[in-house]
């Protein structure tokens, strides 16, 4: 029995030192970015602009620069807030639908830098990439498609413009971990008008490789896009008539506002509770998707603790 005994654990050590092929993976693999950016579970949707001061939601890209003056403004402030909430990162609207721009474009003259707000040499964008960096918060950058303050949309030139500024966002405040885009709006009735979204997706990976792209297009994600949205509701769900598509294979994510404004109101003090907030959490998270919950900061530029 010795003998027999003695051969086959020889062929047992023999077969477990035999190097074992990793197996093919099936089906779509995520990126390091795009399991990084699944991981942080919850980050801050912070809506700021000249509509803050305006006590509207959607500006027309008529209102006077001037107006855009937060006296209290410390965007250090905005991140300690976020972090001790647990939030594992900050996206702002950088340019939201008026057009109205929280950095310097040279591309526009309808930005901060014709405000008061620290004497027109201001950039929120920056003040806020370098908050983030001392906070351990990433970077997300919303930038609204629709303009309706520049005089070229929904022209070919216009896409040239929307590029320019996709480009200074990109090269200017460090890494960003997500372009958040806000749909393509009202041109699908326009046919003679193409987003180019190709070119733009691939611009946008090659100036930042680690950079993931949202759209809230309503739509099932297309090609060269990283994570895909779900307005005011849960993936698989459509309570809010927003977010009627599958769910895909990418990262996902659920936006949603602690009131009933995306920006700050005043009048709108029908904030949820808190236990429906973390409940919201928890059903976001059983759905495998992180929660981009909107707040608003008051127009002299403080968020409430």
């Amino acid at each position: 029995m010795k003998k027999p005994f003695l051969f086959l654990l020889f062929v047992l050590a023999a077969v477990s030192c035999k190097e074992v092929e990793v197996p093919q993976a099936y089906g779509p693999v995520p990126t390091e970015a795009q399991m990084e950016w699944q991981e942080m579970e919850m980050y801050a949707f912070i809506h700021f602009s000249i509509n803050t001061f305006t006590d509207i939601e959607w500006g027309y890209g008529d209102r006077d620069p001037k107006l855009f003056s937060p006296t209290e403004l410390d965007c250090r402030q905005w991140a300690k807030v976020c972090k001790d909430a647990g939030f594992k990162g900050i996206i702002i609207t950088a340019k939201h639908h008026d057009g109205f721009c929280l950095w310097p474009s040279r591309y526009t003259e309808y930005s901060i830098k014709q405000s008061p707000w620290r004497g027109g040499k201001g950039d929120l964008v920056k003040e806020l990439s370098e908050a983030c960096k001392e906070y351990g918060l990433k970077l997300g950058i919303y930038l609204s498609p629709w303009d309706r303050n520049h005089r070229d949309y929904g022209t070919p030139e216009y896409i040239t413009y929307f590029r320019n500024q996709l480009r200074e966002l990109l090269t200017n405040y460090g890494p960003v971990g997500a372009i958040w885009f806000d749909g393509w709006w009202d041109q699908d009735g326009n046919p003679g008008f193409n987003w180019e979204l190709p070119e733009q997706y691939a611009m946008i990976h090659k100036l930042q490789p680690g950079c993931l792209i949202g759209n809230n297009h309503h739509q099932t994600p297309f090609a060269g896009e990283d994570i895909q949205i779900f307005e005011r509701d849960l993936p698989g769900e459509n309570t809010a008539g927003l977010s009627g598509q599958s769910v895909s294979h990418l990262p996902l994510e659920t936006c949603e506002t602690m009131n009933g404004m995306w920006g700050y109101k005043i009048t709108d003090q029908n904030y949820k509770s808190t236990k429906t907030l973390i409940h919201y959490l928890v059903k976001a998270a059983g759905k495998n998707a992180n929660l981009l919950m909107n707040i608003g900061p008051q127009p002299d530029g403080e968020l409430p603790e």
